[in-house]
């Protein structure tokens, strides 16, 4: 069994953020057309789409901080502590600070000019929004919540990593615990259980200084990506169980559709919903992670590279252009068949556009979470310059001459 992991990179985790992301995006689109009051809401509402979003709710986040914590611990294996924090806060700040900035505003200003009706220009509500007023009414960040959230559950990472010997028991802990049927039933328990007593009081905020059952769910996973990425014996019993968590996640999604549907889906104040919900978050993370670790470890190329490299960017785009896309659609009264695929187009493609802009561009790269291009490799020799060098290296090869006396 492996004690620390390795610096190798897992493919298989990349395209599990991959998908993870790629799946928020289309959660988001989706949002446009349930019942609830979203940033900017189509005209077509749906019942029925609270239903479908249930599919991939429970889990989605959940495996995108247990990625990110894997992410960090494999990162820790080349870097110390310090240049680990010096690395996270590069990749993360700029585009925090950018995004709140210029990506936020936008959507605040569309959803205030179409529901309250205010008139101002953009520019106006930007000087508005960042004037002193405006900074103590307090600055909406949307969805780059999560953004900050990995960044403060990565200083409590890199606590931890000034203490390798805390990390080492706590690892091999979870290895020599989490075995057969307990991999999937301990953690259930724990989720439904911070479900049970925290959802009720505090709700998901996305408001970071209250937010304590996300806190709870969130960071706790976080760190177990953290400390298994590199145990080959909780990678063994992922693998092994994966067709069980299939099994269960498929049952336990459509007991959880049924609870959400049913006026009495909250029976027992709520803890038959919550210990449900719990065993589709944990069964699907279970199922993914073990059908990714057999199939995807060694699924590596250029299409694995694009994606990982533009996810990211996308994440950070997609929302603004999604509330602007329907701000500008949503009062032609397209139908719902063609306004759908409409959305998910433009915001699908403008991102990677965007992406496509940037990526190019050293100056821009690091406010869109890229890492600079740094200096272009040197030009390949020519085949003149190929057989000097190698003139030169036999010449240095030979034994000295020894003249006469």
């Amino acid at each position: 069994m492996s004690a620390a992991p390795t610096s190798a990179r897992r493919a298989d985790l990349d395209w599990l953020r991959i998908v993870a992301l790629g799946l928020l995006i289309l959660y988001h689109v989706a949002l446009v057309y349930t019942p609830w009051d979203w940033h900017l809401n189509s005209q077509h509402r749906f019942v029925w789409m609270e239903e479908v979003i249930l599919l991939t709710s429970p889990w989605r986040l959940t495996l995108l901080f247990l990625v990110s914590g894997a992410a960090l611990r494999l990162m820790s294996c080349k870097y110390q502590a310090g240049e680990v924090l010096k690395q996270r806060f590069a990749r993360l700040a700029p585009p925090f600070l950018f995004g709140t900035l210029f990506l936020i505003t936008p959507q605040s200003w569309a959803e205030t000019t179409a529901k309250d009706g205010y008139d101002g220009g953009f520019a106006h509500w930007w000087f508005s929004e960042f004037s002193l007023k405006g900074i103590a009414d307090g600055i909406p960040i949307n969805h780059l919540w999560f953004v900050l959230y990995i960044a403060a559950y990565s200083l409590v990472a890199v606590a931890l990593l000034t203490r390798p010997d805390w990390i080492a028991r706590a690892e091999a802990w979870l290895e020599r615990t989490l075995t057969g049927w307990k991999l999937l039933v301990l953690p259930i328990l724990y989720l439904a259980l911070v479900r049970q007593l925290l959802f009720p009081w505090f709700g998901l905020t996305n408001q970071i200084q209250h937010d304590w059952y996300n806190h709870a769910s969130s960071l706790g996973v976080f760190l177990f990506g953290f400390l298994v990425v590199g145990r080959a014996g909780v990678w063994d019993q992922l693998e092994r169980l994966r067709w069980v968590a299939l099994g269960a996640a498929a049952v336990s999604v459509v007991g959880l559709m049924a609870l959400h549907a049913h006026p009495g889906g909250n029976v027992l104040f709520g803890s038959v919903k919550n210990t449900t919900f719990a065993i589709n978050q944990w069964t699907t993370v279970c199922m993914a992670l073990g059908f990714a670790s057999r199939h995807l470890r060694g699924a590596d190329g250029p299409v694995r590279r694009y994606l990982n490299d533009a996810i990211f960017p996308c994440y950070l785009a997609h929302q603004t252009i999604l509330v602007l896309a329907v701000f500008v659609l949503a009062p032609k009264g397209m139908p719902a068949w063609i306004e759908a695929p409409v959305l998910i187009a433009i915001t699908f493609g403008v991102s990677l556009a965007i992406y496509e802009a940037v990526r190019r561009v050293d100056l821009l790269r690091p406010i869109w979470g890229l890492k600079p291009m740094g200096p272009p490799p040197p030009p390949e020799p020519t085949p003149a310059r190929l057989a000097l060098i190698e003139a030169v290296r036999r010449e240095s090869a030979e034994p000295p001459k020894v003249l006469p006396a």
